[in-house]
C-alpha cells in the first residue's frame, strides 16, 4: 500500500513538473518600434484645430473664443464689423473672413445679435468635421453660454 502511495505521487509530482518549470521561465518581450504603437501615446485622441494656409499672425489667434467677449456690432455701409474684447480689455475689429481663436475659427457671419464663427478639425478618427460657435453680443439675453 505504502509502495503505491509513492508510485501515485510520484506520477502526480510529475505530471505537474511542467507546470513548476513554467514559473520559473521568464519571458522576454522585445519592442521593435517600427512595427508595433507607442506605448506612452494615448488611445483617444484630441480633436485637433485644422490650420488654413495663408493665416495672418494676429494676436487673435493665441485666445480661446471662451476668453473673447463680443462688445459691438455695426452693421451696414461697405461691410459688416464686429469688435471683441480679450481678458485684458483690448478690442479688436473683426470681420467676415477674419480667423479667430487659436483653432483658427473663421468668422462666417455678422448679425445684429451676434457673430457665427466656424471651425474647422480633425476628430478623433481623422474626419475633416466643421462647427459652428456663436458669439452673442448679449448672451445673457439669449439664453446662451460662451462657448
Amino acid at each position: 500500500m505504502r509502495r503505491n502511495l509513492k508510485k501515485v505521487f510520484v506520477i502526480l509530482l510529475l505530471s505537474f513538473f511542467p507546470v513548476f518549470n513554467s514559473l520559473n521561465e521568464q519571458k522576454v518581450l522585445i519592442y521593435d518600434p517600427e512595427t508595433l504603437r507607442d506605448p506612452f501615446r494615448p488611445f483617444i485622441k484630441r480633436e485637433e484645430p485644422i490650420r488654413p494656409k495663408g493665416v495672418i499672425e494676429s494676436p487673435l489667434l493665441q485666445y480661446e473664443l471662451s476668453q473673447l467677449k463680443l462688445v459691438a456690432i455695426i452693421v451696414g455701409g461697405n461691410e459688416d464689423r464686429a469688435m471683441v474684447e480679450d481678458s485684458e480689455g483690448k478690442g479688436y475689429i473683426i470681420r467676415i473672413g477674419d480667423y479667430i481663436g487659436n483653432r483658427f475659427g473663421r468668422v462666417k457671419e455678422i448679425r445684429k445679435d451676434g457673430v457665427i464663427i466656424e471651425e474647422t478639425y480633425k476628430d478623433i478618427v481623422g474626419r475633416i468635421r466643421k462647427k459652428e460657435i456663436i458669439l452673442y453680443l448679449h448672451p445673457q439675453e439669449k439664453g446662451e453660454k460662451k462657448p
